[in-house]
Order: structure tokens, then sequence, then C-alpha cells
């Protein structure tokens, strides 16, 4: 952009990203002394827990890698599926994953996908979903059967 408007895009940067917003600085602030953080970052472990819980019932053992305290898992895809395939038949299934090139730093991403285990609303839903995802690790791209629509 020229000057003027390079002047311009600087101001809105600085209004809007220097600093936190006030009210939102004084929620937090409230949050952290009177003890409403901790309430629920401990409620957000505990469905954590149960949530993984699911995963490990689901998946069919050493299939993924997570955390305890993590709403993620990673799933390193085995051979022959690719991360392309993986996605589109997930996808056609109703349910999102998404590819390892969104986290790699490398030239060439591992055959490998991410799925959040926090998004659905429903433990029912999310216990679906990941029963067609082990469904699908457990077949070959193209032997892999299409399920009824889930989200993960």
């Amino acid at each position: 952009p020229d000057a003027q408007y390079a002047a311009r895009l600087a101001a809105s940067i600085r209004a809007t990203t220097v600093m936190v917003s006030p009210i939102t600085a004084a929620l937090a602030t409230r949050w952290i002394r009177d003890g409403t953080a901790d309430v629920a970052l401990a409620a957000i472990r505990k469905e954590c827990a149960v949530r993984q819980k699911i995963a490990a019932r689901a998946l069919p053992p050493g299939s993924y890698a997570s955390h305890p305290d993590a709403f993620h898992l990673w799933i390193p895809l085995p051979a022959p599926w690719t991360r392309a395939e993986f996605v589109r038949h997930m996808e056609s299934s109703g349910i999102g994953v998404v590819p390892s090139d969104s986290f790699s730093v490398s030239a060439q991403p591992p055959e490998a996908v991410r799925i959040c285990i926090g998004g659905t609303a429903s433990r029912d839903d999310l216990q679906h979903s990941l029963e067609q995802i082990a469904r699908g690790l457990r077949s070959a791209p193209a032997n892999a059967l299409v399920g009824a629509p889930a989200v993960v």
C-alpha cells in the first residue's frame, strides 16, 4: 500500500492487537481472583479425561497420540491411506479431520490427521464419530465404507 494506507493499516493493527480489551482483562482478573477460572479449568480437564477414555475405547490401541488433558488426537495413518484420501473418506461420512499439512513445517508432511474430540457437544456423537474413524483406519481406501453422517 501507499504511505497513507500503510499508516491507516498500522493504526488499525495497533488499535486491535497491541493490548487486550479492558473489559476482557477485568473479567479474567475477577475470575482468577474469585476462583471461577479454577472451577472452569477443572471442569474442562474432567471433560477432557472423559473424552480421552471414549477415544481409548473406540480407536484401535496405539493408533493415535495425545495428552490426557488434550481435546485433540494425532493419528498417523496406516498404509495405504494418504492424508488426502482419509480426509475425503471421513468427509463423505460427515466427519471433519484435519490433514497434517496444516501442522507441518517440513516439505513433506507425514501421512497423518488431527481430530478434535472436544468439538461435538454430545459424548454419544463423539463415540459414533470415533467408531467411524476406527472403521476407516481398519479398512483400505478402496474398501472404505461410507457410514452414517457424524461430526467430530
